[in-house]
């Protein structure tokens, strides 16, 4: 048996163990990468980047729409097979791009299954890694179903892959990864439903929005059941046959069940150390250490951090790298984290809700309207939207933003930027905004 000491060993090759990696090793460490898929992580391979080919089809295909007999006489089609030839040309070659990435900056990357064995020691296949410090990137997998016939659904993965889009859709869960495939399969011609067990879908963001949201839902075409837990699938003679605990049943082509992710804790399974975990992770200090065994780090969707956001994830690695380096130094802060679901307009939440707001006793204005008579949305055809915006009174500093519209997901980052800043109304409104540009709306919107 092979036997190899690192500094640092790192379970997982995403974005936040890539962040993590070039850190410690331009900190005169010897890092090694180990990961028994295929190199590149979730947000690059399965996620973020991928989803987005698919994301700015339908937002095109949604622009010609609403604006069908207001200047555009035929509104474009989705091409899903040569869609995914676009999506599959940007995704080809990242594993290997990505393996040789670490090599040639000096980090040891190792394909194979690791297993933590105790605080300092892995089992990678017939290999023994024993290193100063782990940290465990492992990410996080599809939550699996507990009902009859649940191996004939799908995944998020299963539905980015799809080589032909089925005629119907049904998508079991009622947050990000559901309404938006929903509204790229409502938009490339798909019938489509959501099956969510409780009233509200989207529960992070704000529930005014997420109402406004589920009138362009509607207005797409998409069909949304709310209260309804799926009980079973099974084939029926034309598809397959989905039933909820309401005994109402529908029938589809496929069913995509994305009903949340769970993290990936298989690493812990030999482990003789008791790492402490929750249902969201490894729970980790505000420097992303287990607070037990302090040579162990977690980071990314596998640690109890509350967001599973690659930006989080990305902004972690940098500094666990300087934690290991430097002593713990480096709090992980959340208190400004901007995100988004890119549904069609865009969901966008920053800073406070008025909930949490009022939770902490602020004293605090809300601005809050709809935009879709404002000349942006006009010029686009833009039905639906809302924002909401909180200030705090006596310093007219920005708490939160909620935002519904035609890129929502580049203007919540103004907002992200002034709340981190403790930007004021005065200094928002004292900038001489490109114009007329949905980020010159931001004057609107705290006026």
């Amino acid at each position: 048996m092979n036997t190899l000491t690192f500094d640092t060993v790192i379970i997982g090759s995403g974005t936040s163990a890539y962040y993590a990696a070039r850190g410690l090793q331009a900190g005169g460490q010897r890092v090694a990468v180990v990961d028994q898929q295929a190199f590149g992580g979730t947000c690059a391979l399965r996620g973020c980047q991928p989803k987005k080919y698919l994301v700015a089809n339908a937002e095109a295909i949604a622009a010609a729409r609403h604006l069908s007999g207001k200047g555009i006489t035929h509104a474009p089609q989705t091409d899903w097979p040569a869609l995914q030839a676009l999506k599959n040309e940007f995704l080809e070659g990242i594993p290997e791009s990505s393996f040789n990435g670490y090599r040639q900056a000096g980090i040891t990357p190792i394909r194979g299954r690791a297993q933590l064995l105790d605080e300092h020691t892995l089992q990678v296949e017939d290999s023994t890694l024993i290193a100063d410090h782990i940290i465990i990137a492992t990410g996080s997998s599809p939550r699996r179903l507990d009902i009859d016939g649940a191996a004939l659904a799908g995944t998020s993965d299963t539905f980015l892959d799809l080589p032909s889009l089925p005629p119907r859709i049904a998508f079991i869960g009622g947050g990000y990864i559901s309404f938006e495939f929903a509204h790229v399969a409502a938009q490339a011609g798909s019938e489509v439903t959501i099956v969510h067990r409780s009233a509200r879908p989207l529960s992070s963001f704000d529930p005014e929005a997420v109402t406004t949201l589920l009138h362009a839902t509607a207005a797409a075409g998409i069909t949304f059941w709310p209260e309804q837990t799926a009980t079973s699938i099974e084939r029926s003679g034309n598809g397959l046959l989905l039933t909820t605990n309401s005994g109402a049943s529908i029938e589809v082509d496929c069913v995509i069940n994305a009903s949340g992710r769970s993290p990936n804790l298989g690493v812990l399974d030999r482990a003789s150390a008791a790492i402490k975990t929750s249902p969201r992770g490894i729970v980790v200090n505000r420097y992303l250490q287990s607070p037990s065994h302090p040579s162990i780090y977690a980071i990314g969707d596998v640690a109890d951090t509350g967001y599973q956001l690659a930006t989080v994830a990305d902004r972690a690695g940098m500094l666990v790298a300087e934690n290991i380096l430097y002593g713990n130094r480096s709090p992980l802060e959340l208190d400004t984290v901007a995100s988004a679901v890119f549904t069609i307009p865009n969901l966008a939440r920053v800073g406070l809700s008025e909930e949490e707001a009022q939770r902490q006793g602020l004293d605090f204005r809300v601005h809050k309207g709809s935009t879709k008579n404002w000349p942006s949305s006009q010029r686009i055809g833009e039905a639906h939207s809302f924002f909401k915006v909180l200030i705090e009174n006596g310093s007219n500093r920005i708490l939160g933003a909620h935002l519904l519209r035609h890129q929502a997901a580049e203007v919540i980052n103004l907002f992200a930027l002034a709340i981190k800043k403790k930007l004021t109304v005065g200094d928002l409104k004292s900038v001489l905004w490109a114009y007329p540009t949905y980020g010159s709306d931001l004057n609107n919107m705290i006026a």
